[in-house]
């Protein structure tokens, strides 16, 4: 039997497919990440609950060896995740690279996903688009992955818990600020919301839910070292956000080549 990796639903239970379903009742073995949840799922849905098995961020490469064992008896395995597809900035990807190279055959059930439902209903020209997964939550690794990534073409995508979307919104207005987005939270829940304007103009407060954000395309951000002259301190400041490190780091950096100059 192949490997089956299985999409459930964002949100909204009734995304769930006929296929989708004849797939998880028939399994012996389905890999989730919470298996709490995923019981929850089977009982709304009314799917007998199989043997569930965790696999998550801490112990998928644990679960490698078992999968293929049972793959090898032709036993179904299905694998799925909280929401969405597995391996789409959730676990899944060890496993699914492991049966690949095992020669187990490995197939999809597609289904529900929170990235392209994003692109979607932004109204941005969907290609090309770059999926980011979750941004750094440090300010100056932020920043950083921000100002490479607007020199990407197209449009990009990224997700965020709504606690802390509102840290990314502001950074974004530094970096992109000629730009428009998109926030789309809670997507095919019951209080989904999307929200489209400038950068500038979107929300900064802490929200409920998961959030999907698209940023539409533009220039590619301005910044570099040449651009905050001659003082030190500007100079490690534009290197910090630049590398994601410290600025007292970068500082003390250049003050050693500085040093060996005057030395030389």
């Amino acid at each position: 039997m192949p490997l089956f990796v299985v999409a459930t639903p964002i949100g909204n239970l009734e995304e769930a497919s006929p296929r989708m379903r004849k797939i998880l009742a028939e399994a012996d073995l389905v890999l989730c990440e919470d298996t709490r949840r995923s019981r929850t799922l089977f009982s709304a849905l009314d799917i007998p609950t199989p043997k569930l098995v965790s696999c998550h961020a801490h112990n998928e490469l644990e679960r490698v060896r078992d999968v293929l064992e049972r793959l090898d008896r032709e036993e179904l395995v299905a694998l799925i995740s909280d929401a969405g597809m597995p391996g789409v900035s959730d676990p899944g990807g060890h496993v699914v690279a492991a049966a690949h190279q095992h020669g187990s055959e490995v197939h999809v059930v597609s289904g529900p996903s929170s990235v392209t439902a994003a692109i979607a209903v932004s109204g941005f020209p969907g290609t090309p688009f770059h999926f980011l997964g979750f941004p750094p939550r440090k300010p100056g690794a932020l920043r950083k992955m921000l100002v490479d990534a607007s020199a990407l073409p197209g449009i990009l995508v990224f997700l965020e818990s709504g606690r802390r979307v509102g840290k990314v919104v502001e950074m974004l207005a530094e970096v992109m600020p000629d730009r428009e987005a998109v926030i789309g939270r809670e997507l095919t829940k019951r209080y989904e919301e999307v929200i489209r304007g400038p950068v500038i103009s979107l929300p900064t407060t802490e929200q409920r839910g998961e959030v999907v954000m698209v940023v539409g395309p533009g220039q590619a951000a301005e910044e570099s070292i040449q651009d905050v002259g001659p003082d030190l301190k500007a100079i490690a400041g534009a290197l910090a956000a630049r590398w994601g490190c410290k600025k007292r780091d970068a500082y003390n950096q250049l003050l050693a080549l500085e040093s060996e100059r005057k030395s030389e």
